[in-house]
Parts: structure tokens; C-alpha cells; sequence
């Protein structure tokens, strides 16, 4: 690559590249980075919309909390299956809300050490809020098992 070609104005990441320099010898530069530059946007845009559907399924109902968190962990649930010590087909299940509903709470406490939350959180969703004073809202989704709590701070 000659050093025309790598020159990227980004401060905010830079690389160190080695470079066909002007006069034909290899050497490094630092420069920015093209992708960051140029596609970094753009990728924390879809991974907010992908959070914010996968969210609203979970309040719907559509999915449990144990779908939520394999999507937002991106685990398979081969891989759940496997660290459960369950069946891949059990994990299936466990994803919609009707099986969900039954389940142990010995399980549900697994599920939650293995995704790296507390148990409460199996039950509820953290909301931020847009409030100016400190208060706990806790309001029921259409999903049977999870409520969302709603937590404004005080801006004094």
C-alpha cells in the first residue's frame, strides 16, 4: 500500500501501518482508521435498534427472559445447552414465555449465573428514565413474567 493511499484524517483511532513511502522505501505511519472513520456510526446505530426490538419483544411477551439474553449475549443454545448441563431442546423451550412461566427457580438461578446477571433480572428490566427527580416505577408488560422499573435520578 503506498502512503498516499493509508492517510486517514481520525484522531480519535489511530493505527500505525507500514507503508510503500514516497521514495520506495517500507516504513510506518500512523494514521487514522478507515472503518472507524467511516462505518463505527453506523454499527452502534443497528446495535441500539437491535436492542431496542429485542427489548420490546421481551416486553410483548413474544420471547422470555432467557431469549433475551441469548440474543443479547449471542450464545446458541447448543452452547447454553451444554453449560446447563440440559438438552438443546429444553433451552429451545425455555425461550417462550409459556415454558418460562413453569420453570424452577433452581434453573432460572443457572440460566442467570450463566448470562451473568442477577436473578432479579430474570424478572425485570432496568429502564432509564428522563425524569428530574429520584423515583422507582415498576409497571407490568404483556409478558406474564417480566415487569420493567423505571429509574429517574435527581438533577439538583
Amino acid at each position: 500500500m503506498k502512503e498516499s493511499d493509508a492517510r486517514v484524517d481520525y484522531d480519535s483511532h489511530q493505527l500505525l501501518l507500514y507503508v510503500e513511502k514516497n521514495d520506495g522505501e517500507y516504513g510506518p505511519l500512523q494514521t487514522g482508521s478507515f472503518l472507524t472513520k467511516n462505518y463505527v456510526d453506523d454499527f452502534w446505530q443497528k446495535q441500539k435498534n437491535f436492542e431496542d426490538k429485542t427489548l420490546k419483544q421481551l416486553c410483548d411477551g413474544q420471547i422470555s427472559p432467557v431469549g433475551y439474553y441469548m440474543l443479547m449475549t449471542n450464545i446458541s443454545a447448543a452452547d447454553l445447552a451444554s453449560r446447563l448441563g440440559i438438552s438443546t431442546r429444553r433451552v429451545r423451550k425455555h425461550m417462550h414465555v409459556s415454558y418460562f412461566s413453569k420453570l424452577q427457580i433452581s434453573l432460572i438461578m443457572k440460566y442467570a449465573a450463566v448470562f451473568g446477571v442477577p436473578l432479579a433480572n430474570m424478572f425485570q428490566v432496568l429502564l432509564p428514565s428522563s425524569n428530574n427527580k429520584l423515583s422507582f416505577i415498576q409497571k407490568k408488560t404483556s409478558n406474564c413474567v417480566v415487569t420493567t422499573t423505571e429509574i429517574a435520578e435527581d438533577k439538583k
